[in-house]
């Protein structure tokens, strides 16, 4: 970006703004990660007349060219990151809704645009920063931006999906990206979208449906299914339908992308197997106590598993989503129809970023489709164990029952919906077995790296997917 009169003081404000300030509160510890100091990459104006008060979106960088996000407002000298109810969301709905050229740093990608007032955060959104807008629109920010690369995952997949008519979508209002000193590389800034009223994601209400199954089969003084919905074992099957759609509109051509399905190549699955055997590797270094123990005792069988991925033949790659999971499944109250009465509920998938754990370079690379139903079918397991240990594992014959029929009724749906789309030959079950390995593994690395908490769940689903005598019989921590 070029310095001007408008922008230079911006600079010296941030020359005096404490790194802190410019970060979520809730992620302000994560200061440390930036090597001071900062610098302005690239400035938007937000507000539409220049005030005082005037809210900016800033890309910026640190000495070692990390990159950070934020929409900010002044602070006395400094700047701070702005909070709702400083206008910063409600002013980017007004820019993408007149679509100003914003200059050479920034692209504006409107798609429903939308104008509404009044803000309030959402508290949940740990990678993102989200503000809801009127209860018409959710304007997610980035806070660290990734490196730049010339796919930005989520626009292109939106896109993709809008030009060959799948909505099963919260309903894209538009983006808008950065690219320092105008080059062809572009960072995601901010995204917006239609706000869902009543939305929960599949780790409340999937559980909580399973929950109400387990204390319609078993009766109410043996589960707690306390804010459980009403009994409903439909939703693992409207799921895999969901799913089927998204890769059948991925798989069908539209005019930016002719070629959308391609085959593997021996480097390609050379390179996925590479990616599960590391996995697993790490998963044993990190993972310790009995989870660690009994990793361990598996190695073997699950290094025969992970083998599979690269001594298959080729098989079909699409755009995918990458990091799909049952968290992703967005249920929400529906709508108000013509006569006044509010539409059942409405499961819609969300979060096209692609996988996290991936280089930004890799995250937007075609797949198989498989990968996505394994991910779908671990968390479908994960729901399970979950409702186990809520249930004090009171009924553990029961949830197997229920983590098998979501299985099979997931596939059943999904294979039914891709023969409706004459799609069949996208899916390679040959796939499942080892994607859920490596999914599994990802899972402990998470758990030890970030929720310690949550290793239970990986720990008990693997081992239900590789069975064989336990370490210390009745030990489930």
């Amino acid at each position: 970006m070029k310095p001007d009169r408008s922008t230079v003081w911006l600079d010296d404000a941030l020359a005096v703004t404490e790194p802190a300030d410019l970060l979520p509160e809730r992620r302000s510890g994560e200061e440390g990660r930036l090597r001071l100091p900062l610098r302005v990459r690239a400035a938007l104006p937000l507000s539409v007349h220049l005030r005082s008060d005037s809210t900016w979106l800033l890309l910026m960088s640190d000495v070692e060219d990390a990159l950070i996000a934020a929409p900010v407002v002044r602070a006395g000298a400094g700047l701070r990151r702005a909070q709702p109810g400083d206008g910063a969301a409600e002013d980017l709905l007004r820019v993408l809704s007149i679509n100003p050229h914003p200059g050479p740093d920034f692209a504006l990608i409107p798609m429903h645009p939308r104008t509404a007032a009044g803000e309030r955060a959402i508290g949940s959104d740990q990678t993102h920063d989200s503000v809801v807008v009127g209860e018409l629109a959710v304007v997610k920010w980035t806070v660290h931006a990734a490196a730049p690369a010339s796919d930005v995952p989520a626009i292109d997949a939106i896109r993709h999906l809008a030009a060959t008519g799948f909505t099963e979508v919260p309903e894209p209002v538009g983006f808008v990206t950065a690219s320092p000193g105008g080059g062809p590389e572009s960072v995601l800034m901010a995204s917006a979208s239609g706000f869902l009223p009543g939305a929960l994601d599949g780790w409340d209400w999937c559980v909580a449906d399973a929950l109400a199954w387990l204390e319609a089969s078993s009766g109410p003084n043996e589960i707690d299914a306390q804010n459980a919905g009403p009994p409903d074992s439909s939703a693992p099957a409207h799921l895999g339908g969901l799913v089927a759609r998204m890769h059948a509109a991925f798989a069908t051509p539209w005019a930016e992308v002719p070629e959308p399905v391609s085959m593997s190549t021996h480097d390609d699955r050379r390179h996925w197997h590479r990616r599960a055997a590391a996995a697993l590797d790490e998963a044993v270094a990190v993972t310790d106590g009995l989870p660690g123990e009994r990793l361990r005792m598996r190695v073997e069988p699950a290094r025969r598993i992970l083998a599979s991925l690269s001594e298959g033949a080729a098989t079909p790659m699409t755009r995918i989503h990458g990091d799909l999971h049952v968290g992703q499944m967005l249920r929400w109250s529906g709508s108000i129809t013509e006569t006044g009465q509010r539409e059942p509920y409405n499961v819609v998938v969300s979060d096209f970023d692609g996988n996290p754990v991936l280089p930004p370079h890799e995250r937007a690379e075609p797949g198989p489709p498989a990968r996505d139903v394994a991910g779908m079918l671990r968390s479908l397991d994960h729901v399970g164990r979950i409702v186990d240990r809520r249930t004090s594992y009171a009924a553990s014959a029961m949830v197997e029952a229920w983590i098998a029929g979501a299985r099979t009724d997931f596939l059943s749906s999904y294979r039914s919906e891709l023969a409706a789309h004459r799609m069949n030959h996208l899916f390679d079950a040959t796939l499942i077995a080892p994607y859920e390995v490596e999914q599994e593994c990802r899972e402990l690395l998470y758990a030890s790296r970030h929720l310690p908490r949550w290793t239970y769940v990986p720990d008990a689903a693997l081992r239900a997917l590789i069975p064989m005598p336990e370490p210390s019989s009745g030990d489930r921590e």
